[in-house]
């Protein structure tokens, strides 16, 4: 989930903003949600002094601080303890953005406030779009989870909890992940599921395992079991058999 804050120092300007936000990302039913609305800089550094999750996007007001060094200061204060957080500064000054990056805030927006509402409203779109697909990137990069996509949201468990994924008879880019607390239907293929994962192996035409999960295999039955008392198993080809068997005693090894 992506956290959004906002940081505005007018009343009227604060609540159109977050209301148009709330608006959006609801029709869209995107994956995010309002963590702090205000007109106080002090919150917003007391918010980040706590927090752990990076997955944040920040929209700064310029004007809630008195000169343009401090809504920097607080810029620097922000990546400092969130290095992975997201800045859209919004200001009605054309020169703070050679400041910002002399400073080497990396923004991901600077929108005019001296533009059409439109344009500011498709500018806060974007912004959060990107954000949203930086983040799930970002989940996507990190080897002990598996991500998968309900809908327009993005969902991630630990790859330890992966066992198998089996494709859906006669459904094309449709598969059901079996792990060890959910099952789940979800929108991919085995082939591109295989590829991000480098401990994921296609045992069968119609399934990819979790080396990590297998407990033991049988090469008389040709198959894969997960757990201790072998009720849960997958097929294993018979032409996968001796790689299956080389790649998995070297992940043991290896764990």
């Amino acid at each position: 989930m992506l956290e959004i804050i906002i940081l505005e120092d007018q009343h009227h300007q604060l609540t159109w903003i977050s209301n148009f936000i709330k608006r959006y990302t609801e029709f869209e039913e995107l994956d995010t949600n309002i963590k702090l609305v205000t007109t106080d800089a002090q919150e917003i550094k007391n918010f980040v002094q706590a927090c752990t999750d990076q997955n944040i996007l920040f929209f700064l007001d310029v004007g809630s601080l008195e000169n343009d060094h401090s809504i920097v200061e607080l810029g620097k204060y922000i990546r400092h303890c969130l290095p992975l957080a997201h800045l859209v500064f919004m200001t009605e000054k054309n020169n703070l953005s050679t400041l910002i990056l002399e400073q080497r805030l990396v923004p991901l927006d600077c929108i005019s406030k001296i533009k059409p509402v439109d344009a500011i409203e498709e500018a806060i779109r974007q912004d959060i779009n990107v954000a949203l697909e930086l983040v799930v990137s970002h989940m996507k990069s990190n080897p002990e989870k598996f991500v998968y996509k309900l809908r327009a949201r993005y969902y991630d468990i630990p790859m330890s909890e992966v066992l198998y994924i089996a494709s859906k008879p006669n459904q094309v880019n449709r598969v059901v992940l079996y792990a060890k607390n959910i099952i789940v239907e979800i929108n991919d293929s085995l082939s591109s599921i295989e590829k991000r994962h480098k401990n994921l192996f296609r045992s069968h035409k119609g399934f990819v395992i979790n080396l990590m999960s297998v407990n033991y295999f049988d090469i008389r039955l040709n198959r894969v079991y997960f757990d201790t008392e072998n009720q849960i198993w997958c097929p294993l080809s018979v032409r996968k058999k001796q790689n299956f068997k080389k790649i998995w005693q070297q992940t043991n090894s290896l764990n």
